[in-house]
């Protein structure tokens, strides 16, 4: 396999999870701001600086997306005790569970779809080998 074709299979796979775990999302909401969501299931409650570090986005963007994820009622703000300075952000209760939902999704009848059953197994079995071997774990719990 030729590296252009695995980075193109590997934006396939993403675009399918992307669908898949972020079917319910408003149209309106940016591919950043579903990064920010993913990342805050991910590791929970965070500050500003942690997302920035772990997404790559610039603190200034993270800020503008975390302040429309709580205009639309997606994300928390609390207050650090530690530092009156910074705050951290969390999911609301309600997206945590939608997004712990779709996250949950399998996959096989989105890509029967598109293979039919048979070779939608078969590609999961293989997409499952391969996530072991290259030592892919399920997202653990979140931090608190």
């Amino acid at each position: 396999m030729r590296a252009a074709t695995l980075h193109q299979l590997g934006r396939r796979l993403s675009g399918l999870a992307g669908d898949l775990t972020h079917a319910h999302s408003d149209k309106a909401t940016t591919p950043g701001e579903l990064a920010i969501l993913d990342d805050l299931l991910l590791h929970g409650r965070s500050a500003v600086r942690d997302i920035t570090g772990r997404t790559g986005f610039a603190q200034s963007h993270v800020s503008a997306s975390l302040a429309k994820l709580v205009e639309r009622g997606q994300v928390t703000w609390e207050k650090n005790p530690k530092d009156a300075r910074s705050r951290w952000a969390d999911l609301t209760k309600g997206e945590r569970a939608v997004l712990e939902a779709a996250a949950a999704t399998r996959v096989e009848d989105a890509l029967s779809e598109q293979l039919g059953r048979a070779d939608a197994e078969k590609l999961v079995k293989l997409l499952s080998r391969a996530a072991k071997l290259l030592d892919v774990k399920k997202p653990s719990a979140p931090r608190r």
